[in-house]
């Protein structure tokens, strides 16, 4: 049953699409999209925009021709929905399959007609990836994600190979969000050939303790993976990896940096960069796509990121939205704006 205690709230922010500068920004035809939450809140809307009213927390979302997207339902989700923002309303609304349950992302195929979202099998607790219609969001299908809490979905070469982001954790509708392996997580990123789904490659950091969870990839081809840590003493979380690479078929850590709590919320590229927002170190984290640490940049509760190669914007848990100038490596306050409860996704439209 969908849960009827927390609601999504989809917003389409009018934000700056040339660099900010003194906190104003230049008129654009893009758009940003992101979902908030708040506990017991009973309203959902979009700026601009009538009200909107779903079932529960959103996480990813996919834009769409005309003003749509599909926002996908958190971990373990239980609904999937096609939203005209443009207009504030909803277009369709799905439930999960019996015993299966969406993991908060999705992909298209390069043609644009099928969906690819991660889930999970609820009586193996096996990965799954879901197949649907865009058009209409019927099922046609699934293809295994060959591991377990597949997360974030990016294709590598498009129609071709498909990167996964298995996290690791297990989960079932029985016990909800409990993480049912702590101390045994078995993460793994794995390329999939497509439209098969035969395993290509599957690469596995020698820490285990470390859940792959969200992808970007740089102007020079490197694929940039956050990462949560998950261990048992949660001392070792101050100063846990938060960025893993894979570069020239070798996965391996980036530098660490100290004090960012190991929780990497989100992840973005502009140009040779990664940026990962540190949620619970309150700051936006920086590499160079060789692995090199930058300085990070306070931001408090940092949460989604998105990035047209160039330049990035960053939302915050607590409300708060910023321009990221990689140039000067600055973030300035975006000022007008709604404060509110932005989830950990940030998204460019048009």
């Amino acid at each position: 049953m969908f849960n009827r205690r927390q609601f999504l709230q989809l917003a389409a922010l009018a934000l700056p699409m040339a660099q900010a500068s003194a906190g104003q920004g230049v008129t654009g035809e893009r758009v940003l999209l992101a979902a908030s939450w708040d506990e017991g809140a009973m309203a959902f809307g979009a700026l601009k925009s009538p009200p909107i009213a779903l079932p529960g927390r959103g996480h990813g979302i996919i834009p769409l021709p005309n003003g749509q997207a599909i926002v996908v339902s958190r971990r373990l989700g239980s609904w999937l929905a096609k939203i005209d923002w443009r207009n504030g309303r909803i277009i369709q609304l799905i439930a999960a399959e019996f015993d299966r349950h969406f993991f908060g992302h999705a992909v298209l195929s390069p043609d644009g007609k099928t969906l690819i979202t991660t889930e999970n099998d609820g009586e193996t607790g096996q990965g799954v990836l879901g197949l649907y219609a865009v058009d209409t969001l019927k099922r046609l299908g699934e293809i295994p994600s060959h591991g377990i809490g597949p997360h974030e979905l990016l294709w590598l070469e498009q129609g071709k190979i498909l990167a996964v982001a298995n996290g690791g954790i297990l989960t079932l509708p029985e016990t909800g969000r409990m993480k049912l392996n702590r101390g045994a997580i078995n993460p793994a990123l794995v390329l999939l050939d497509w439209p098969t789904g035969h395993l290509r490659e599957q690469y596995i950091l020698p820490d285990q303790a470390l859940s792959i969870r969200h992808l970007a990839r740089s102007a020079d081809g490197v694929l940039g993976i956050a990462l949560q840590a998950e261990y048992l003493d949660p001392q070792r979380h101050a100063d846990a990896p938060l960025l893993a690479i894979l570069r020239d078929g070798e996965l391996r850590l980036a530098a660490t940096v100290p004090n960012l709590q190991g929780y990497g919320a989100s992840i973005a590229a502009v140009g040779n960069e990664f940026l990962v927002s540190a949620l619970k170190g309150n700051a936006l984290a920086r590499w160079t796509s060789d692995g090199k640490a930058l300085p990070p940049i306070p931001f408090a509760r940092a949460a989604g990121i998105a990035s047209d190669g160039r330049q990035a914007w960053l939302s915050g848990e607590t409300g708060s939205l910023a321009h990221y100038d990689p140039a000067t490596a600055r973030l300035t306050p975006l000022n007008n704006m709604p404060a509110r409860r932005w989830d950990n996704h940030l998204l460019l439209a048009s």
